[in-house]
């Protein structure tokens, strides 16, 4: 996509993409399709997430595997986050949506993505495996702050997801479009506003801290948070490679301005702009 120094993106390839695939040569594009991921989006994306979550807080749903050692209990929790990670990290590039578009209607990749994200992160939450063996079991004033930083960063995570616009977290909305014969075929726009003013990546920091905030520490506690840690670093620099081919010399400008993770000021770093569309997560 051709770079620019406004905050307008010029173009959308996944819409060029959509355009020459035409709908009636997509397999699932019609109102059928529509109305189950829309469906699925909710039931098995939101209900993912607030599963993880839950997970998150409370640690593994079940007990070990009988007849499972130690190390292949850790291998099976790992290879679990992996197969989260590819799936989130593979589904949100440009590139594959584009190749998607060749069998998917382009309005219902959001819908589509929430509800692979939300299965694999059924199965992470549904098979991993204890290790009970406490590394660090904190006092309670301790655990009991923690509870508190781990329901306010859930709330800084809302506000974030406000600051973007319109909230649609599980990526629907153009999929339920398509039942009120509507199209926007608006350019993406730059936000900056919000958290976004004093780090780039407000709610892939929120989630940092959400991961961090578990009362208890085992070892299979311990490496999903590592993991899942390095994955959101890893994650925010993919992520910016797309942002900067869409908004160019914008983005550019604006990563200059704000860190990426960590605030360096208690102060907004830049002013507030009044656009629609995210700038990064």
């Amino acid at each position: 996509m051709p770079e620019n120094d406004h905050l307008t993106c010029k173009g959308s390839a996944v819409g060029e993409a959509q355009k020459q695939a035409g709908s009636h040569n997509q397999r699932i594009s019609g109102k059928t399709a529509a109305g189950l991921l829309v469906a699925g989006a909710y039931a098995l994306g939101g209900g993912g997430m607030a599963a993880w979550l839950l997970f998150v807080f409370r640690g593994p749903w079940f007990g070990p595997a009988a007849g499972v050692g130690v190390a292949e209990r850790l291998l099976l929790d790992g290879l679990l986050c992996l197969l989260f990670f590819i799936q989130h990290s593979v589904m949100v590039r440009r590139g594959f949506r584009i190749w998607l578009t060749r069998s998917v209607r382009a309005d219902l990749h959001g819908a589509l993505y929430a509800s692979a994200s939300g299965v694999c992160l059924l199965v992470l939450v549904v098979l991993s495996q204890p290790v009970g063996e406490i590394l660090w079991m904190p006092p309670d004033w301790f655990r009991w702050t923690m509870a508190g930083v781990f329901l306010m960063a859930g709330a800084g995570a809302w506000w974030g997801s406000r600051a973007l616009g319109e909230f649609d977290a599980l990526g629907v909305r153009p999929a339920i479009d398509i039942f009120r014969r509507r199209q926007s075929d608006a350019p993406m726009e730059l936000t900056i506003r919000g958290p976004y003013r004093w780090v780039r990546h407000p709610l892939y920091l929120l989630s940092l801290v959400i991961i961090w905030a578990g009362p208890v520490y085992t070892p299979d506690r311990v490496l999903h948070n590592l993991l899942w840690s390095v994955w959101i670093v890893i994650a925010a620099d993919f992520e910016e490679s797309d942002l900067v081919a869409c908004f160019g010399d914008a983005y550019r400008s604006y990563r200059k301005a704000v860190p990426k993770l960590v605030p360096r000021s208690l102060r907004p770093l830049v002013p507030e702009s009044r656009h629609r569309a995210p700038a990064a997560r």
